[in-house]
């Protein structure tokens, strides 16, 4: 019994592979998949274009020899006169037991026929069943000879070719023939490239009411691998309302909104249109009805929310009213609300603001504030909006009165700018002054003035020119003959250039030397 039992479990593991039979199938696709599924194509009928994608879908079943599939699929492409226009290989690898399913793209020719195209597959087994058995092993210890190649071809089987089991030609398995068409007047879209679909308001409303905003929403599908651009036109009653292009990348669907208003009563039928004939429509039209207020039945209270707040001055006097502009709109029902403004969580003023469904107002409440310093500015229903008023006394408020000190007071930035401006300036001007009368030779270079005082101190007319006025005032005070001497007779000052060949003269320039020397060497001792 036990030996019945064992058998009876070894035929159901082996049956799969002992019985199964192979299987095929063959079909033209729209697009390459990577997970085995396909969508067939929708005509089977083609342009004559290169852009044009015929994609050969193969699939084949239970066709693995001990858990290894080398398959390889032939394509052969006739013309209507039975002329070879196309040949094409593809070959599938698979360690498992899967199928091998394939996609070959072929582009047709532009000087292609029109005309029915034929298309002969051949499959063949690229596995030889023979050199299996004599090279492969199976047996632990003549795998344990070379563990590492047996662990490769059994876990992917790459290096099959290596161990010579697979056949450069193969033994043919399979064979089926599919036609398709050469057709000119056809593209290479299909039909519904474009697929405009699932249309409706984006607050799912139908019922809408007169004035009011209107968003609609439609989806957009592209159903080819390439991107698409396609004008959109919205229209109310076949009269155009809005306009808008737009692109959907390849093999994606994107949401495109229209913006519309409530104008008038009635009942409409939304639609659309396109600027090409591959959009086609899919629950992509809308019926809606604009009613008065007063007949529409979702507004049941007003909905009067604040939507902004201002004050008219920060700074005040004591004693002085500051202006609070608040606004609002209102979402619901015609009604009315009282809006109250506080100072710091204390109701200093309140106004009553009556608004229409989707009106929107602004008014304006006066503000007596009696606490001095910062007084924070609220409204009811919206504490997010504050502002701060400063109060102070009246006596300290003169900016207000002066112009003057007014007008500084509300530009900081411009009095800042022009503060910075004259700082530089002034740094400038001391700089320019330094350079200008302190331009007597430093003591670092005390020793060169001692060594050649000519050339440190008065290198040329230039030089002596261009010395400051506290240098030129030192040199011509130190160094100016005196009247008892020979042949010099001069009791006022000279020009610059006169002065300069005095100092030049042989006789002046050795009482220059001695006398400049005898001054440095004083100015070295203190």
């Amino acid at each position: 019994m036990k030996h019945i039992i064992f058998l009876l479990l070894t035929l159901m593991l082996l049956a799969p592979q002992a019985f199964a039979s192979p299987e095929f199938k063959f079909d033209f696709a729209t697009q390459v998949t990577n997970d085995g599924t396909y969508t067939k194509h929708w005509s089977d009928v083609y342009p004559p274009d290169p852009k044009a994608d015929i994609i050969f879908y193969s699939a084949a079943y239970n066709v693995s020899y001990e858990r290894l599939t080398a398959l390889r699929f032939l394509y052969v492409v006739y013309d209507p006169y039975s002329n070879v226009v196309a040949v094409q290989t593809q070959d599938s690898f698979n360690r498992n037991y899967g199928p091998s399913i394939v996609f070959s793209t072929l582009h047709p020719g532009s000087d292609w026929l029109e005309g029915i195209y034929k298309v002969k597959i051949v499959v063949y087994d690229m596995i030889d069943r023979d050199a299996f058995k004599d090279n492969v092993a199976t047996d632990p210890f003549a795998i344990g000879m070379d563990p590492d190649k047996y662990k490769t071809f059994y876990e992917t089987g790459s290096n099959a070719g290596a161990l010579g089991i697979l056949l450069s030609r193969g033994n043919p398995i399979a064979q089926a023939v599919l036609n398709f068409r050469i057709d000119r007047s056809v593209t290479i879209y299909p039909p519904d490239r474009f697929l405009l679909h699932d249309v409706k308001f984006t607050d799912g409303i139908n019922d809408r009411i007169v004035g009011e905003k209107l968003q609609i929403e439609v989806k957009l599908d592209n159903n080819y691998k390439e991107d698409g651009t396609v004008k959109l036109a919205m229209l109310v009653d076949s009269a155009l309302v809005s306009t808008q292009e737009v692109t959907v990348k390849g093999l994606n669907t994107s949401t495109v909104l229209f913006d519309a208003k409530a104008g008038k009563l009635g009942t409409f039928k939304l639609h659309f249109g396109a600027d090409t004939p591959d959009v086609k429509y899919k629950n992509a039209e809308l019926t809606f009805t604009i009613k008065n207020e007063s007949d529409a039945t979702r507004l049941d209270v007003p909905k009067i929310t604040i939507t902004g707040m201002n004050i008219n001055k920060e700074f005040v006097p004591f004693g002085e009213n500051v202006t609070v502009s608040v606004s609002a709109i209102n979402n619901g029902k015609t009604g009315s609300k009282t809006i109250t403004v506080y100072s710091n969580r204390v109701p200093v003023g309140s106004a009553e603001m009556s608004l229409l469904y989707l009106e929107e107002k602004t008014v304006e409440i006066p503000l007596d504030l009696k606490n001095k310093g910062i007084n924070k500015i609220t409204v009811s229903d919206a504490p997010a909006l504050f502002r701060n008023v400063f109060v102070q006394d009246a006596e300290t408020s003169s900016i207000q009165d002066n112009p003057v000190l007014k007008r500084v007071s509300e530009s900081p930035l411009k009095v800042s700018m022009v503060v910075v401006f004259l700082a530089f300036a002034g740094v400038l001007y001391y700089i320019r002054n330094r350079l200008k009368y302190d331009d007597f030779p430093a003591a670092t270079t005390t020793e060169a003035v001692l060594n050649n005082p000519m050339k440190t101190v008065l290198p040329d007319l230039g030089a002596f020119k261009n010395a400051g006025a506290g240098t030129k005032s030192w040199l011509l005070q130190m160094f100016k003959p005196k009247a008892s001497e020979p042949g010099q007779k001069f009791t006022e000052p000279l020009k610059q250039d006169r002065d300069y060949r005095i100092l030049h003269r042989q006789d002046v320039k050795v009482k220059l030397i001695s006398k400049l020397r005898n001054e440095m060497k004083k100015k070295l001792r203190r």
